[in-house]
């Protein structure tokens, strides 16, 4: 049985869950996008900031590929979960939920702290917004 308070957060959840989806979709289908995307996340350009062989270029095309893979497999359990036991208030729903992002977060962050790159610290803290804001704000729901 759905309960309607959690319907909202539920949707804003699925929709977070389809940006890092879409995302996903274009290290896999568009690589050369996906590369494009986080040079500017990485070093505000568009193009690597070193030269880098053709041979390297295929094999940090099919590791983004993979990353892409492993980002979409996960949006699609949260998504499954959302639509369905987290709309029920179920509240183990939420836990799988809250816990491997927040997880996620601290651990990406830091390192990218530790490395000194900025642009991904900041789009971590954009994606865990679009999470965490529907994840907090309806955790009173599941106590």
């Amino acid at each position: 049985m759905n309960r309607p308070e959690l319907t909202l957060w539920s949707r804003l959840i699925q929709g977070a869950a389809g940006v890092v989806l879409i995302l996903s979709a274009v290290l896999m289908v568009a690589p050369a996008w996906g590369e494009a995307f986080f040079y500017l996340v990485y070093f505000h350009q568009p193009t690597s900031p070193v030269p880098v062989p053709v041979e390297i270029q295929g094999y940090l095309r099919f590791a983004n590929g993979i990353i892409g893979a492993v980002m979409a497999g996960w949006m699609m359990v949260i998504i499954v979960l959302a639509r369905g036991p987290f709309r029920a208030g179920e509240r183990w729903a939420w836990q799988a939920m809250a816990w491997p992002l927040l997880g996620w977060y601290v651990i990406d962050t830091a390192f990218s702290i530790a490395h000194g790159v900025w642009g991904n610290v900041l789009l971590n803290t954009g994606t865990g917004l679009m999470f965490g804001v529907p994840l907090l704000a309806s955790r009173r729901h599941f106590a």
